[in-house]
Protein backbone atom coordinates (compact mmCIF):
# COMPACT_ATOMS: atom_id res chain seq x y z
CA UNK A 1 0.00 0.00 0.00
CA UNK A 2 1.39 3.39 -0.98
CA UNK A 3 1.41 6.37 1.38
CA UNK A 4 -1.27 8.00 -0.76
CA UNK A 5 -3.44 4.90 -0.32
CA UNK A 6 -3.00 5.23 3.44
CA UNK A 7 -4.05 8.87 3.31
CA UNK A 8 -7.14 7.97 1.28
CA UNK A 9 -8.11 5.25 3.76
CA UNK A 10 -7.75 7.53 6.78
CA UNK A 11 -9.65 10.38 5.07
CA UNK A 12 -12.69 8.15 4.51
CA UNK A 13 -12.91 7.08 8.17
CA UNK A 14 -14.53 9.15 10.93
CA UNK A 15 -12.26 7.56 13.58
CA UNK A 16 -8.96 6.07 12.41
CA UNK A 17 -6.48 3.63 13.91
CA UNK A 18 -4.00 6.36 14.87
CA UNK A 19 -6.60 8.24 16.90
CA UNK A 20 -7.69 4.95 18.46
CA UNK A 21 -4.09 4.19 19.48
CA UNK A 22 -3.78 7.68 20.96
CA UNK A 23 -6.96 7.15 22.99
CA UNK A 24 -5.88 3.67 24.10
CA UNK A 25 -2.67 5.21 25.42
CA UNK A 26 -4.62 7.62 27.59
CA UNK A 27 -4.43 10.57 25.21
CA UNK A 28 -7.20 13.07 24.52
CA UNK A 29 -8.71 14.34 21.27
CA UNK A 30 -10.23 17.80 20.81
CA UNK A 31 -12.62 18.48 17.95
CA UNK A 32 -12.27 21.86 16.26
CA UNK A 33 -14.45 23.79 13.83
CA UNK A 34 -12.82 26.03 11.24
CA UNK A 35 -9.27 27.00 10.34
CA UNK A 36 -9.35 29.84 12.89
CA UNK A 37 -8.93 27.44 15.84
CA UNK A 38 -5.14 27.30 16.48
CA UNK A 39 -4.24 23.62 16.57
CA UNK A 40 -0.99 24.54 18.33
CA UNK A 41 -2.84 25.31 21.57
CA UNK A 42 -4.40 21.84 21.52
CA UNK A 43 -1.13 20.12 20.64
CA UNK A 44 0.72 22.04 23.36
CA UNK A 45 -1.85 20.70 25.84
CA UNK A 46 -0.73 17.17 24.91
CA UNK A 47 -3.86 16.46 22.87
CA UNK A 48 -4.64 15.75 19.21
CA UNK A 49 -6.71 18.28 17.24
CA UNK A 50 -9.43 16.75 15.08
CA UNK A 51 -11.03 18.90 12.39
CA UNK A 52 -14.76 18.19 12.48
CA UNK A 53 -16.23 16.57 9.39
CA UNK A 54 -19.36 14.61 8.44
CA UNK A 55 -17.55 11.71 6.77
CA UNK A 56 -19.74 8.62 6.55
CA UNK A 57 -23.05 10.46 6.82
CA UNK A 58 -25.85 9.23 4.57
CA UNK A 59 -28.84 11.13 6.01
CA UNK A 60 -29.95 14.11 8.10
CA UNK A 61 -33.05 12.55 9.68
CA UNK A 62 -32.00 13.21 13.27
CA UNK A 63 -30.26 16.47 12.47
CA UNK A 64 -33.39 17.81 10.81
CA UNK A 65 -35.27 17.56 14.13
CA UNK A 66 -32.92 20.20 15.57
CA UNK A 67 -32.32 22.44 12.58
CA UNK A 68 -34.50 24.37 10.18
CA UNK A 69 -34.58 23.31 6.55
CA UNK A 70 -32.91 26.67 5.93
CA UNK A 71 -29.76 25.56 7.77
CA UNK A 72 -26.95 24.24 5.60
CA UNK A 73 -26.47 20.53 5.02
CA UNK A 74 -23.05 20.53 6.72
CA UNK A 75 -24.49 21.23 10.18
CA UNK A 76 -27.43 18.87 9.64
CA UNK A 77 -25.21 15.98 8.52
CA UNK A 78 -22.66 16.54 11.25
CA UNK A 79 -25.23 16.92 14.02
CA UNK A 80 -27.00 13.79 12.80
CA UNK A 81 -23.75 11.89 13.36
CA UNK A 82 -23.32 13.53 16.76
CA UNK A 83 -26.79 12.43 17.86
CA UNK A 84 -25.96 8.89 16.77
CA UNK A 85 -22.86 8.94 18.99
CA UNK A 86 -20.24 9.02 16.23
CA UNK A 87 -18.17 11.66 18.07
CA UNK A 88 -18.05 10.03 21.50
CA UNK A 89 -14.32 9.55 21.01
CA UNK A 90 -13.87 13.31 21.45
CA UNK A 91 -12.77 14.69 24.82
CA UNK A 92 -13.60 18.27 23.96
CA UNK A 93 -14.92 20.63 21.30
CA UNK A 94 -13.82 24.11 20.26
CA UNK A 95 -16.37 26.08 18.23
CA UNK A 96 -15.94 29.48 16.64
CA UNK A 97 -18.60 31.95 15.55
CA UNK A 98 -17.97 31.00 11.92
CA UNK A 99 -21.54 31.63 10.80
CA UNK A 100 -25.11 31.51 12.15
CA UNK A 101 -25.37 27.84 11.22
CA UNK A 102 -22.35 26.86 13.33
CA UNK A 103 -23.56 29.06 16.18
CA UNK A 104 -26.88 27.21 16.18
CA UNK A 105 -24.98 23.93 16.31
CA UNK A 106 -23.23 25.23 19.42
CA UNK A 107 -26.62 25.92 21.02
CA UNK A 108 -28.10 22.59 19.97
CA UNK A 109 -25.04 20.57 20.99
CA UNK A 110 -25.24 21.88 24.54
CA UNK A 111 -29.00 21.30 24.67
CA UNK A 112 -29.16 17.82 23.12
CA UNK A 113 -25.91 16.08 24.06
CA UNK A 114 -24.07 15.30 27.27
CA UNK A 115 -20.66 14.82 25.69
CA UNK A 116 -17.92 15.85 25.51
CA UNK A 117 -17.46 17.48 28.90
CA UNK A 118 -15.48 20.41 27.48
CA UNK A 119 -17.27 22.63 24.94
CA UNK A 120 -15.81 26.07 24.28
CA UNK A 121 -16.73 28.94 21.95
CA UNK A 122 -13.93 31.16 20.66
CA UNK A 123 -15.19 34.45 19.24
CA UNK A 124 -13.16 35.36 16.16
CA UNK A 125 -13.43 38.90 14.75
CA UNK A 126 -15.16 39.30 11.39
CA UNK A 127 -12.84 42.10 10.30
CA UNK A 128 -9.10 42.58 10.43
CA UNK A 129 -9.27 46.27 11.32
CA UNK A 130 -10.11 48.25 14.48
CA UNK A 131 -8.27 46.21 17.09
CA UNK A 132 -9.22 42.80 15.74
CA UNK A 133 -5.78 41.32 16.36
CA UNK A 134 -5.80 42.33 20.04
CA UNK A 135 -9.32 40.97 20.46
CA UNK A 136 -8.40 37.66 18.85
CA UNK A 137 -5.28 37.40 21.02
CA UNK A 138 -7.45 37.79 24.13
CA UNK A 139 -9.73 35.03 22.85
CA UNK A 140 -6.73 32.71 22.48
CA UNK A 141 -5.70 33.48 26.07
CA UNK A 142 -9.24 32.62 27.20
CA UNK A 143 -9.11 29.32 25.27
CA UNK A 144 -5.72 28.51 26.79
CA UNK A 145 -6.98 29.13 30.34
CA UNK A 146 -10.15 27.14 29.66
CA UNK A 147 -8.12 24.11 28.56
CA UNK A 148 -5.82 24.43 31.56
CA UNK A 149 -8.66 24.81 34.06
CA UNK A 150 -10.80 21.99 32.68
CA UNK A 151 -8.05 19.42 32.31
CA UNK A 152 -5.88 20.50 35.23
CA UNK A 153 -2.82 21.14 33.09
CA UNK A 154 -0.37 23.94 32.33
CA UNK A 155 0.34 24.93 28.74
CA UNK A 156 3.86 26.32 28.88
CA UNK A 157 5.42 28.73 26.41
CA UNK A 158 8.00 26.08 25.55
CA UNK A 159 5.27 23.54 24.77
CA UNK A 160 3.61 26.15 22.55
CA UNK A 161 6.88 26.85 20.74
CA UNK A 162 7.40 23.14 20.11
CA UNK A 163 3.84 22.81 18.81
CA UNK A 164 4.42 25.82 16.55
CA UNK A 165 7.59 24.24 15.15
CA UNK A 166 5.76 20.98 14.40
CA UNK A 167 2.79 22.70 12.77
CA UNK A 168 5.11 24.89 10.72
CA UNK A 169 6.85 21.75 9.51
CA UNK A 170 3.47 20.43 8.34
CA UNK A 171 2.87 23.72 6.54
CA UNK A 172 6.27 23.61 4.83
CA UNK A 173 5.71 20.06 3.61
CA UNK A 174 2.23 20.89 2.31
CA UNK A 175 3.66 23.94 0.54
CA UNK A 176 6.10 21.61 -1.22
CA UNK A 177 3.20 19.38 -2.19
CA UNK A 178 1.30 22.33 -3.69
CA UNK A 179 4.45 23.50 -5.49
CA UNK A 180 4.43 20.15 -7.31
CA UNK A 181 0.96 21.00 -8.58
CA UNK A 182 2.45 23.93 -10.52
CA UNK A 183 4.18 21.47 -12.86
CA UNK A 184 2.96 21.00 -16.42
CA UNK A 185 2.08 17.46 -15.36
CA UNK A 186 1.20 17.53 -11.63
CA UNK A 187 1.89 14.20 -9.85
CA UNK A 188 -1.17 14.40 -7.60
CA UNK A 189 -4.83 15.21 -8.28
CA UNK A 190 -7.00 17.70 -6.46
CA UNK A 191 -9.09 14.83 -5.03
CA UNK A 192 -5.96 13.11 -3.75
CA UNK A 193 -4.72 16.35 -2.21
CA UNK A 194 -8.02 16.76 -0.40
CA UNK A 195 -7.64 13.26 1.05
CA UNK A 196 -4.13 14.08 2.27
CA UNK A 197 -5.23 17.15 4.23
CA UNK A 198 -8.44 15.58 5.50
CA UNK A 199 -6.42 12.66 6.84
CA UNK A 200 -3.78 14.95 8.28
CA UNK A 201 -6.31 16.95 10.28
CA UNK A 202 -7.26 13.68 12.01
CA UNK A 203 -3.73 12.56 12.89
CA UNK A 204 -1.13 13.31 15.59
CA UNK A 205 1.30 15.88 14.16
CA UNK A 206 4.30 13.51 14.26
CA UNK A 207 2.43 10.89 12.25
CA UNK A 208 1.27 13.47 9.71
CA UNK A 209 4.83 14.77 9.24
CA UNK A 210 6.17 11.25 8.78
CA UNK A 211 3.56 10.37 6.17
CA UNK A 212 4.03 13.66 4.29
CA UNK A 213 7.78 13.02 4.10
CA UNK A 214 7.09 9.59 2.64
CA UNK A 215 4.50 10.92 0.19
CA UNK A 216 6.79 13.61 -1.20
CA UNK A 217 9.39 10.95 -1.97
CA UNK A 218 6.85 8.73 -3.76
CA UNK A 219 5.18 11.35 -5.98
CA UNK A 220 7.86 12.32 -8.55
CA UNK A 221 7.23 10.63 -11.87
CA UNK A 222 3.50 10.06 -11.40
CA UNK A 223 1.17 11.13 -14.22
CA UNK A 224 -2.43 11.66 -13.18
CA UNK A 225 -4.00 14.02 -15.76
CA UNK A 226 -4.55 13.80 -19.50
CA UNK A 227 -2.28 16.07 -21.57
CA UNK A 228 -3.41 19.70 -21.74
CA UNK A 229 -6.13 19.24 -19.11
CA UNK A 230 -7.71 22.63 -18.23
CA UNK A 231 -6.23 23.88 -14.97
CA UNK A 232 -8.75 25.00 -12.35
CA UNK A 233 -8.87 26.51 -8.88
CA UNK A 234 -11.63 25.41 -6.52
CA UNK A 235 -12.99 27.70 -3.80
CA UNK A 236 -15.51 26.61 -1.20
CA UNK A 237 -16.38 26.48 2.48
CA UNK A 238 -17.39 23.03 3.71
CA UNK A 239 -16.07 20.65 1.10
CA UNK A 240 -15.02 17.21 2.28
CA UNK A 241 -16.36 14.82 -0.37
CA UNK A 242 -13.39 13.31 -2.20
CA UNK A 243 -15.83 11.85 -4.71
CA UNK A 244 -17.04 15.35 -5.62
CA UNK A 245 -13.55 16.39 -6.72
CA UNK A 246 -13.16 13.10 -8.55
CA UNK A 247 -16.36 13.95 -10.44
CA UNK A 248 -15.04 17.41 -11.39
CA UNK A 249 -11.69 16.06 -12.51
CA UNK A 250 -13.37 13.12 -14.20
CA UNK A 251 -14.65 15.52 -16.87
CA UNK A 252 -11.06 16.01 -18.03
CA UNK A 253 -10.08 18.95 -15.81
CA UNK A 254 -7.20 19.33 -13.36
CA UNK A 255 -7.84 21.02 -10.00
CA UNK A 256 -4.33 22.33 -9.31
CA UNK A 257 -5.00 24.89 -6.57
CA UNK A 258 -7.73 25.75 -4.09
CA UNK A 259 -8.99 27.93 -1.29
CA UNK A 260 -10.53 25.31 1.00
CA UNK A 261 -10.70 24.67 4.75
CA UNK A 262 -9.26 21.22 3.97
CA UNK A 263 -6.79 22.82 1.60
CA UNK A 264 -4.76 25.99 1.17
CA UNK A 265 -6.42 27.81 4.07
CA UNK A 266 -5.20 25.10 6.44
CA UNK A 267 -1.49 25.67 5.85
CA UNK A 268 -1.18 29.16 4.35
CA UNK A 269 1.40 31.31 6.19
CA UNK A 270 3.84 30.15 8.86
CA UNK A 271 3.69 31.13 12.52
CA UNK A 272 6.63 33.38 13.49
CA UNK A 273 8.90 31.12 15.55
CA UNK A 274 11.11 34.00 16.71
CA UNK A 275 8.53 36.07 18.59
CA UNK A 276 9.00 35.98 22.38
CA UNK A 277 5.25 35.74 22.88
CA UNK A 278 3.94 32.52 21.23
CA UNK A 279 0.28 33.50 21.77
CA UNK A 280 0.89 36.74 19.89
CA UNK A 281 2.63 34.78 17.12
CA UNK A 282 -0.41 32.49 16.82
CA UNK A 283 -2.81 35.42 16.77
CA UNK A 284 -0.87 37.14 13.98
CA UNK A 285 -0.71 34.02 11.82
CA UNK A 286 -4.32 32.94 12.20
CA UNK A 287 -5.71 36.44 11.67
CA UNK A 288 -3.63 36.96 8.54
CA UNK A 289 -3.66 33.61 6.75
CA UNK A 290 -5.74 33.18 3.59
CA UNK A 291 -9.23 34.10 4.74
CA UNK A 292 -12.71 32.97 3.81
CA UNK A 293 -15.76 35.27 3.34
CA UNK A 294 -16.44 35.38 7.11
CA UNK A 295 -13.67 38.02 7.19
CA UNK A 296 -15.74 40.69 5.51
CA UNK A 297 -13.05 43.32 4.89
CA UNK A 298 -10.48 41.00 3.30
CA UNK A 299 -11.92 40.41 -0.18
CA UNK A 300 -9.11 42.37 -1.86
CA UNK A 301 -6.51 40.00 -0.39
CA UNK A 302 -8.53 36.96 -1.45
CA UNK A 303 -8.78 38.41 -4.95
CA UNK A 304 -5.05 39.10 -5.03
CA UNK A 305 -4.43 35.47 -4.07
CA UNK A 306 -6.53 34.38 -7.07
CA UNK A 307 -4.51 36.67 -9.34
CA UNK A 308 -1.18 35.34 -8.07
CA UNK A 309 -2.40 31.75 -8.33
CA UNK A 310 -3.58 32.40 -11.90
CA UNK A 311 0.00 33.32 -12.79
CA UNK A 312 1.82 30.65 -10.79
CA UNK A 313 -0.51 27.73 -11.54
CA UNK A 314 -1.46 28.94 -15.03
CA UNK A 315 -5.17 28.70 -14.29
CA UNK A 316 -7.81 28.45 -16.99
CA UNK A 317 -10.81 28.87 -14.72
CA UNK A 318 -12.16 29.16 -11.19
CA UNK A 319 -14.99 27.18 -9.59
CA UNK A 320 -16.60 28.88 -6.59
CA UNK A 321 -18.95 26.59 -4.67
CA UNK A 322 -21.46 27.23 -1.93
CA UNK A 323 -23.67 24.98 0.11
CA UNK A 324 -27.35 25.85 -0.19
CA UNK A 325 -28.35 28.60 2.28
CA UNK A 326 -24.73 29.75 2.83
CA UNK A 327 -25.00 33.52 2.56
CA UNK A 328 -21.26 34.09 3.08
CA UNK A 329 -20.18 32.07 0.07
CA UNK A 330 -23.19 33.21 -1.94
CA UNK A 331 -21.98 36.79 -1.62
CA UNK A 332 -18.42 35.78 -2.45
CA UNK A 333 -19.50 33.99 -5.62
CA UNK A 334 -21.51 37.03 -6.78
CA UNK A 335 -18.56 39.40 -6.33
CA UNK A 336 -16.15 36.98 -8.02
CA UNK A 337 -18.40 36.77 -11.07
CA UNK A 338 -18.26 40.56 -11.34
CA UNK A 339 -14.49 40.65 -10.85
CA UNK A 340 -13.97 37.95 -13.48
CA UNK A 341 -14.77 40.56 -16.10
CA UNK A 342 -11.74 42.54 -14.95
CA UNK A 343 -9.37 39.64 -14.27
CA UNK A 344 -10.22 37.66 -17.37
CA UNK A 345 -10.45 34.40 -15.38
CA UNK A 346 -13.74 32.60 -16.09
CA UNK A 347 -15.77 31.78 -12.96
CA UNK A 348 -18.33 29.03 -12.46
CA UNK A 349 -20.58 29.40 -9.40
CA UNK A 350 -22.00 26.10 -8.15
CA UNK A 351 -24.62 25.59 -5.44
CA UNK A 352 -25.05 22.14 -3.97
CA UNK A 353 -25.79 20.09 -0.84
CA UNK A 354 -23.20 18.22 1.21
CA UNK A 355 -23.55 14.51 0.40
CA UNK A 356 -26.66 15.54 -1.48
CA UNK A 357 -26.22 13.74 -4.79
CA UNK A 358 -26.95 15.75 -7.93
CA UNK A 359 -23.95 14.27 -9.75
CA UNK A 360 -25.65 14.52 -13.13
CA UNK A 361 -26.32 18.23 -12.75
CA UNK A 362 -22.77 18.93 -11.52
CA UNK A 363 -21.30 16.94 -14.40
CA UNK A 364 -23.36 18.90 -16.92
CA UNK A 365 -22.36 22.26 -15.40
CA UNK A 366 -18.67 21.33 -15.39
CA UNK A 367 -18.77 20.11 -18.97
CA UNK A 368 -20.49 23.32 -20.09
CA UNK A 369 -17.91 25.41 -18.21
CA UNK A 370 -15.01 23.61 -19.85
CA UNK A 371 -16.62 24.18 -23.24
CA UNK A 372 -17.07 27.86 -22.39
CA UNK A 373 -13.39 28.35 -21.63
CA UNK A 374 -12.51 26.45 -24.81
CA UNK A 375 -10.75 23.56 -23.15
CA UNK A 376 -12.77 20.59 -24.43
Amino acid sequence: MTTLDKFREIAREPFNEHLRAHKDGGGKIIGAFCSYVPEELIVAAGMVPFRMRAVGSTKTTLGDTWFSSFNCSYVRHLFDLALEGSFRFLDGLVFINACDHIRRMWDNWKAALDHPSFIHMTAVPRKKEHGALGWYREELEILKRALEDHYGITITDEALREAIRNSNQVRRLLSRLYDMRKDDSPPITGAETLSVIMAGTALPREQFIKMLDELLKELPGREVYPPDAPRLMLQSGCLEEIEHLELIEGQGSAVVDDSLCFGRRYFDRLVDEDLDDPIQALAERYMNHLSCPRISDDFKNRLEYIRSSTREYRLDGLICEKLKFCDLWGGEAFILRQESKATGLPVLALERELYGGGEGQVKTRIQAFLELIGKV
